[in-house]
């Protein structure tokens, strides 16, 4: 037998934590002598040492550890704890992530504003409350405070006075901003019940689990910088908006005179950016593209001007311009001479109704005598991040990218073309919609 010294050494853990252990029950030694206290232990009890600090070393806590232990632990109840701790693990390298992600954000910003940022966001839970409000469409934003002028004397009238701690609100239902006829209710928190009128309702205002918050400090003539980094943010840090927003009056009109002396909690629900299919439905995987480089190349085909509301097939509709471009281009493509292939849809400007700005087309190794009514246009080589989908998930595939990926991963749009890579033969025994395709979409 080793003494405790001599065991420590061996096993190289401390006697403190040799002993920490023995009062735990984890790691009792093997004999105690009952005249000193001496403890001892036996090289046979290294195994489950070790095997108490690999545990230690995967993060589980000391009371899971004693049941690990067990030489008679069922199988499934040892699976059972290790796939728990799996998940937290899990669950811990997803928030920092996020966390490191954050980091990097708000390193960009102050690289690119050079100073630290004016507004600082919280993520923090709302709880839902009881509110008296009013909602109205209003002619303009500065007609709100009439609107809490108008609740305030309701309320008042009712003996309810204005309190400090529960501050007067506007919550914005429009999904975007409007210069005349907003959708806008301004309430007040309430303790008790009171009864409202065909103006006035008392009702619950839902809370949310997350919202993005920030105060602002000064007029309301400067309060679309706020919102500015608001959106900035959410961008910056992958979250998306997922209610109406909100404005809480802390200090304003009804507290003091000074403009300049106002202060507004600006409150946003948002939720983490989901990560979609094309197809536009939550999977356990990710949409992540490949990133690859692709060399120049040049593409003739039928030019296309003007507006397209949906692309080709998507949402049932089939039979749009661009859809038309195309049947008038598979019927042609064979004028083309040095046809090299793929057929690209190749996307060379913004769209407009003067000039041409996607062509449906294909590749050609040089171009020669172009067919009547075709153009053609050479794309330098480019970095692309190349997402697959079908014809009838264009438009979400692109929805996806620019709304949802690229604010997630930072990546920065290049001044290039993008394209949708045709790379098979349509199968005549499918619907038109169901035909899969990549897009390429530039990098930098």
């Amino acid at each position: 037998m080793l003494k405790i010294g001599e065991f420590s050494k061996l096993a190289q853990v401390s006697v403190k934590t040799l002993r920490y252990y023995d009062e735990l029950g984890l790691l009792r030694p093997d004999w105690v002598d009952r005249y000193t206290g001496y403890r001892y232990y036996a090289l046979s009890q290294l195994p489950r040492l070790n095997r108490l600090l690999a545990l230690r070393e995967l993060g589980f806590p000391l009371a899971q550890i004693e049941r690990l232990l067990r030489e008679d632990l069922p199988i499934g109840e040892l699976q059972r704890l290790m796939k728990l701790r799996q998940a937290e693990i899990a669950h811990q390298v997803q928030a920092e992530q996020a966390r490191l992600a954050r980091v990097a954000a708000r390193l960009r910003q102050i690289e690119q504003e050079g100073r630290q940022p004016r507004y600082e966001v919280l993520v923090k839970p709302i709880r839902p409350q009881q509110v008296a409000g009013i909602r109205d469409t209003i002619a303009g934003y500065r007609d709100i405070g009439g609107l809490i002028a108008e609740l305030r004397s309701y309320l008042a009238g009712r003996g309810i006075a204005a309190d400090p701690l529960a501050p007067c609100l506007a919550i914005y239902y429009d999904a975007e901003y409007r210069d005349r006829g907003a959708d806008v209710e301004v309430a007040v928190p309430l303790e008790g019940r009171v009864r409202g009128n065909a103006r006035v309702t008392v009702h619950d205002l839902p809370g949310s689990p997350a919202t993005a918050s920030l105060v602002h400090t000064g007029d309301y003539d400067r309060i679309s910088g706020a919102y500015r980094a608001l959106t900035a943010w959410m961008q910056a840090n992958g979250y998306r908006a997922s209610g109406p927003n909100r404005e809480i009056y802390l200090q304003g009109l009804e507290a003091n005179p000074d403009p300049g002396r106002f202060v507004t909690e600006l409150q946003l629900p948002v939720q983490p950016i989901s990560t979609l299919t094309t197809s536009g439905h939550k999977e356990e995987n990710s949409m992540e593209p490949r990133i690859v480089t692709k060399p120049a190349f040049t593409v003739v085909g039928l030019p296309f001007t003007g507006f397209v509301s949906a692309p080709p097939y998507e949402g049932g509709v089939e039979n749009n311009e661009i859809g038309v471009v195309w049947d008038q281009f598979n019927a042609r493509c064979g004028e083309i001479k040095h046809f090299c292939g793929p057929v690209v849809g190749l996307c060379f400007g913004m769209p407009n109704e003067e000039e041409p700005w996607y062509i449906a087309g294909a590749g050609v190794s040089e171009v020669e005598a172009l067919p009547e009514g075709m153009m053609s246009v050479t794309v330098p080589a480019q970095k692309y991040a190349v997402f697959p989908c079908t014809v009838g998930t264009i438009g979400a595939t692109y929805r996806t990218i620019t709304e949802e990926w690229q604010p997630r991963t930072g990546h920065e749009h290049a001044e290039a073309p993008d394209f949708e890579l045709y790379d098979e033969e349509p199968d005549p025994n499918e619907p038109p919609q169901d035909m899969k395709l990549s897009i390429y979409w530039p990098i930098k």
